[in-house]
């Protein structure tokens, strides 16, 4: 299968925070066609804060396994603290990838401890591994809550384009949701190096889940940076294997190489979204292909923007659930991807939705 590289649609920062109107890019990026992605650009402050965490993820993976094992969580399915070889990929436990996972905004988003034992993947409080690496927790936050208060903007312009194209589309869902949330989750990185160099130049789509498999977020919006390279002495180098990186499925059947500038903040819409709009924006399927050069490793940092549990997941009203993914769209999807009906019915709660969609890819 042939790769195409594209640059995906860029809004500045600046004309964000100016409430500039942008709703055609918005429709050129998130629309039916479009390949799910934008990038933002000139924003304050973000490569110190980038550069700040980024090479803490391959630090906190350089550990001992038993400091590494003093923070992994099973009673919230690991999605808090440290998690390796806890999610599956194509059947198999994934020991490509560690993660770092914590609520970049709230360390103890709710009090009541029902609720925590009971909806422990959304708001169980954070841990951090302050005796270890006491560096973490502030650099985790600080990059987080930057990408947070950016999808808000993102997130207007989003709202805007859906109204002209929905009537009935609830004025400001998408901001309300992330700005009102405290179930939002931030992943932090660490694509694990191979030892050898490989010669694989096998351009099948399943060849591109060396490092993340084939998937879709399943969230409202998801910000990410950049990621950066590194040596077995933490030293930062360039990429230089010009097929590694992120890729994205078209519903056009197309694979599309996408590049995220080192100085731009990157955001993808998710499978609740797409509800919520009824379709109108459209999340596509992603994968990261691995180095081919040995003793290399990949960090970056992923913001996942989503609903509390409860939160309803229907189109909006006199939109029909089938607009949400047309069956066309169902058949481009790679393998591996299980089709949105599979998973959701407007009856459901984003909880309900969350649980189905991680069985099925786990």
């Amino acid at each position: 299968m042939s790769v195409i590289n594209k640059n995906p649609v860029t809004l500045d920062y600046n004309d964000l925070v100016n409430d500039v109107n942008l709703i055609d890019k918005i429709s050129e990026a998130y629309g039916y066609d479009g390949l799910g992605i934008l990038t933002v650009c000139n924003i304050p402050s973000l490569s110190e804060s980038r550069l700040k965490l980024l090479p803490l993820a391959k630090k906190f993976a350089d550990l001992n396994d038993d400091i590494k094992n003093k923070y992994v969580h099973e009673e919230s399915s690991y999605s808090f603290g440290w998690s390796h070889g806890k999610e599956k990929l194509q059947g198999k436990p994934d020991i490509s990838k560690g993660s770092y996972y914590a609520n970049p905004q709230y360390d103890r988003p709710i009090d009541d401890e029902k609720i925590i034992k009971s909806h422990s993947p959304f708001v169980h409080p954070n841990i951090w591994p302050t005796n270890d690496l006491p560096e973490l927790e502030n650099a985790f936050k600080e990059l987080g809550q930057l990408i947070v208060s950016v999808g808000i903007l993102v997130a207007k312009q989003c709202d805007a384009y859906v109204k002209s194209q929905c009537s009935t589309y609830k004025d400001m869902k998408l901001t309300e949701i992330i700005e009102s949330s405290k179930c939002c989750k931030a992943r932090l990185l660490h694509y694990f190096p191979q030892k050898e160099e490989t010669n694989e130049n096998n351009n099948d789509e399943m060849s591109f889940s060396s490092w993340c498999g084939w998937h879709n977020d399943h969230g409202s919006i998801t910000g990410l940076v950049s990621a950066i390279y590194m040596d077995e002495n933490g030293e930062i180098v360039n990429n230089n294997d010009p097929d590694a990186g992120l890729y994205i499925r078209s519903r056009k059947s197309e694979l599309v190489k996408v590049a995220i500038p080192s100085d731009h903040i990157a955001f993808q819409i998710g499978e609740t979204a797409q509800v919520h709009s009824g379709g109108i924006l459209q999340a596509t399927p992603h994968a990261v292909r691995g180095s081919k050069v040995p003793n290399i490793s990949r960090e970056t940092f992923a913001v996942f923007m989503e609903p509390m549990w409860m939160e309803p997941m229907n189109t909006p009203e006199g939109i029909s659930p089938d607009a949400a993914q047309t069956q066309s769209a169902a058949e481009n999807l790679p393998k591996g991807v299980p089709p949105l009906a599979s998973r959701w019915d407007d009856h459901q709660t984003f909880g309900d939705f969350t649980n189905r969609t991680l069985d099925s890819y786990y």
